[in-house]
């Protein structure tokens, strides 16, 4: 694709085709989508980019991002089952009306205290239970 990513309108994002995906991806652009899913949540589109050129398009039906796949176990659900590794399940969806993405989890977190600075970080606080 020619045209500069960070130059596209909503519109024209939403606009792209679906493709598969010509290479692996280092960043994905998420595109709220003008409509909602069966759940309620708002529809979402994918453009995978690697290094700012897109090599991917995907989704526009999909209401949730399962991050390093469902439950957090990886390429191959099965295989981490049996051993038992597990990473943290974090998922994203769209809030419908205002559009903006909801980050999360059945893990309970904590953060750094954030005073404005460039990075805001979080951590999953091991072995916590809710109050």
């Amino acid at each position: 694709m020619n045209k500069d990513i960070m130059q596209m309108t909503i519109e024209e994002l939403r606009k792209l085709e679906n493709m598969k995906p010509i290479n692996l991806f280092d960043s994905i652009v998420i595109v709220p989508m003008g409509y909602l899913h069966d759940s309620g949540y708002r529809c979402m589109k994918y453009i995978l980019m690697f290094k700012n050129e897109i090599v991917g398009v995907v989704g526009g039906g999909s209401d949730v991002i399962h991050i390093n796949g469902i439950g957090g176990y990886g390429d191959n659900f099965y295989k981490t089952m049996k051993n038992g590794k597990k990473g943290y399940d974090w998922r994203l969806d769209c809030l419908p009306k205002s559009q903006c993405l909801r980050l999360f989890s059945d893990e309970l977190c904590q953060c750094d205290d954030y005073i404005g600075t460039s990075d805001f970080i979080f951590y999953v606080k091991e072995n916590a239970k809710r109050k």
